[in-house]
């Protein structure tokens, strides 16, 4: 019986792979356990339209990547903290911060995509962006004090 994996099978194949199989294992093992489905016309058409959307999303989402890092890069962050009598900052700025003030900017960042050591004082630095698909863009960060 030929069968459409739903899920990877170590001894068969990966999700998405058409294969051969006894019809008592298909029906005993693979069937009740969700990992397989009968491979019918209707089946296999559309398994080919759900990869063909699959990939098309994840063309959209490297070409809006690609858009985000070339729009990020060179970018200026200007920030103002109170500081103290010694020109240090009462808290460090960390990645939070700055992933806050570029969502404000209407850039869709999260904290964990932003790279950054603690700023303890007043200056310019120059931070990492990791975005999807392997992009990164680099911003400068310039902290003054209030």
């Amino acid at each position: 019986m030929k069968v459409i994996l739903l899920k990877d099978v170590k001894s068969l194949g990966k999700e998405g792979g058409i294969v051969n199989v006894s019809d008592g294992y298909a029906m005993n093992f693979l069937f009740p356990q969700n990992l397989a489905i009968q491979a019918t016309d209707e089946a296999i058409r559309r398994m080919k339209e759900r990869e063909a959307t699959v990939e098309k999303r994840a063309k959209k989402g490297l070409k809006e990547a690609a858009n985000l890092a070339q729009r990020l890069e060179g970018f200026e962050v200007l920030m103002k903290e109170k500081v103290s009598d010694k020109g240090h900052f009462f808290a460090a700025v960390h990645a939070k911060q700055v992933a806050a003030l570029l969502k404000k900017a209407k850039f869709p960042v999260t904290d964990d995509m932003v790279e950054m050591e603690a700023m303890k004082e007043p200056g310019e630095k120059t931070v990492i962006v990791h975005l999807p698909h392997g992009f990164e863009a680099q911003i400068q960060l310039r902290i003054e004090p209030k």
